[in-house]
């Protein structure tokens, strides 16, 4: 057998001093100079303790209850009421908290509707059969009147699961470690502290009238303590109703209080604890959910990063790739004249601005994707266009499209992040010349509208879409071809918000992707 650290002494003479205190301040209204009041949270404090400690305490509790007994109630520790009493109650608490240590698996927290519910079976059924155990050993050793046996049990039932219900959802979600973070927002925030006044006030109010008229307004504590509830979720719920039940209990012990009168109140209370204690759980639960959501969108985020890298990059790595082939092809023939090194060197330089510009998207894709960070310059939009129809030359000519343009006598000037909505366009583009029939012309036609917004629109002659397509066409992981990954008009759009910019389909007067972008008339204003 171990024995016990120092560190273990120090809390269990802890709780022995706490228990004699709390003993005193509870011995209200009691039956039969037994410890049946309408309110007992020595029982709690019991089952919290062997709880954390361990069964093996069994002994020190027992203890401690005589001890208790003799102090506060002037009870001959050897007789038949005590050592038989207390030894029932001990094994009893000793199971609840067994019971408790089986369904949290021995840690102490609250943290999801399924132990909430646990928690709450558990100390209602433990309540119940200490009572009825309780009160009838009393009963039989003549300890208690037989004519008080219901009333007995009904101040005992009562008086532990108030005290239960309050003090152990109190302990399991404030003494949870991942919930620091939470008390901490919850006792900075303005509304939990406003809220709390609103309690304070409440309180103040209905504990200065007589007790006759307290049941009048007490259910008025139900909107506040709701309300905190719902804002700050089990932290809040139980924090309020240990703060509710003090005073209630306190203001009790006025002198013509009857017993009969503070039940009453006590079973309201326990009403409005339970309240509390389920729609803080439903507002935990929401809580979680949207954490898991935002972890979820964060594995998308990751995922369209991912997809979007592969669907831009295939471009430039296939240049690339043709490039070196080619260099590998020119450096290979023995004749080596001056075009045919001017040629190597034209193509060295193509390998070199395809590196750099499949550098650049992974640089802006990946600074959009985890900050949506765009890095803001005037550009000339006509030099945009044709950097991006230079870059669907090569699959326009393999599916027979050609590539039309229209510019405006003025140039237009784009604030906007070149890298994104260059991607942007390039996606469309490609979409076009993947729609066109061969023989067709995908046409790129620059405009300036009225609000200083520049307009570039991408006509293409395939089919038109269909009201349900075109709900569907900018939907992450969307595509009807075989080998799409869906992502390319949904990346786009994203890109071209960031930029303050618009992407939509249009299908009047024509088929066409539109983008409207700001111009630097347009950021002056």
């Amino acid at each position: 057998m171990n024995l016990p650290t120092l560190h273990q002494l120090r809390t269990a003479l802890l709780f022995s001093l706490a228990f004699f205190a709390i003993d005193w301040l509870s011995y209200i209204h009691p039956l039969g100079h037994l410890n049946i009041t309408p309110w007992n949270p020595p029982a709690a404090l019991e089952v919290l303790f062997l709880f954390s400690a361990s069964i093996s305490w069994l002994a020190w509790v027992y203890i401690t209850l005589g001890i208790s007994d003799w102090l506060v109630r002037g009870s001959f520790i050897f007789s038949p009421a005590v050592v038989l009493g207390n030894a029932l109650l001990v094994l009893c608490y000793a199971g609840i908290a067994a019971s408790l240590r089986s369904v949290l698996h021995g840690k102490a927290h609250l943290r999801d509707p399924v132990e909430v519910s646990s928690v709450s079976a558990i100390t209602f059924v433990g309540a119940v059969v200490t009572a009825c155990l309780y009160i009838s050993l009393q009963t039989w050793i003549g300890a208690l009147q037989a004519t008080d046996y219901w009333t007995a049990l009904h101040r005992f039932v009562v008086g532990d699961l108030l005290a239960l219900m309050i003090a152990l959802p109190l302990f399991f979600v404030a003494t949870d470690r991942r919930r620091k973070h939470q008390y901490r927002q919850m006792f900075r925030a303005r509304s939990f502290q406003g809220l709390m006044v609103g309690l304070l006030v409440c309180m103040s109010f209905i504990f200065s009238l007589p007790l006759a008229q307290q049941m009048k307004y007490f259910f008025s504590l139900f909107f506040v303590i709701g309300l905190i509830a719902a804002t700050h979720s089990l932290p809040g719920a139980t924090l309020a109703s240990a703060l509710v039940q003090l005073p209630l209990v306190f203001s009790a012990t006025r002198a013509g209080t009857l017993p009969e009168t503070l039940l009453d109140m006590q079973i309201v209370m326990l009403m409005l604890s339970l309240t509390g204690l389920i729609i803080g759980t439903v507002v935990d639960e929401r809580m979680r959910a949207e954490e898991r959501l935002r972890e979820s969108l964060q594995l998308v985020a990751a995922g369209q990063l991912a997809g979007s890298l592969a669907h831009e990059l295939h471009q430039p790595m296939s240049a690339i790739s043709a490039y070196a082939e080619s260099a590998l092809l020119l450096q290979a023939q023995q004749d080596q004249g001056a075009d045919v090194r001017d040629t190597l060197n034209q193509t060295l330089r193509r390998i070199v601005d395809e590196t750099l510009r499949a550098t650049r998207i992974v640089k802006g894709l990946r600074s959009f994707f985890i900050s949506g960070v765009s890095a803001l310059q005037e550009v000339d939009a006509q030099a945009l266009i044709e950097d991006s129809l230079a870059r669907v030359q090569g699959k326009a000519q393999q599916a027979q499209v050609q590539l039309q343009a229209s510019y405006p006598p003025t140039p237009i000037s784009l604030v906007v992040d070149p890298v994104q909505i260059s991607t942007a366009l390039s996606n469309v583009l490609k979409n076009a010349i993947e729609a066109s029939p061969s023989g067709a012309a995908v046409r790129v036609e620059l405009s300036l509208e009225k609000n200083h917004t520049a307009s570039i629109r991408v006509v293409d002659m395939g089919p038109l879409l269909t009201p349900d397509e075109a709900d569907l066409i900018f939907r992450p992981f969307y595509s009807q071809k075989k080998e799409g990954l869906g992502l390319g008009l949904s990346v786009s759009q994203s890109l071209v918000d960031n930029n303050d910019g618009i992407l939509r389909y249009q299908d009047k007067p024509e088929k066409c992707f539109q983008l409207l972008l700001p111009t630097r008339e347009l950021i002056d204003e």
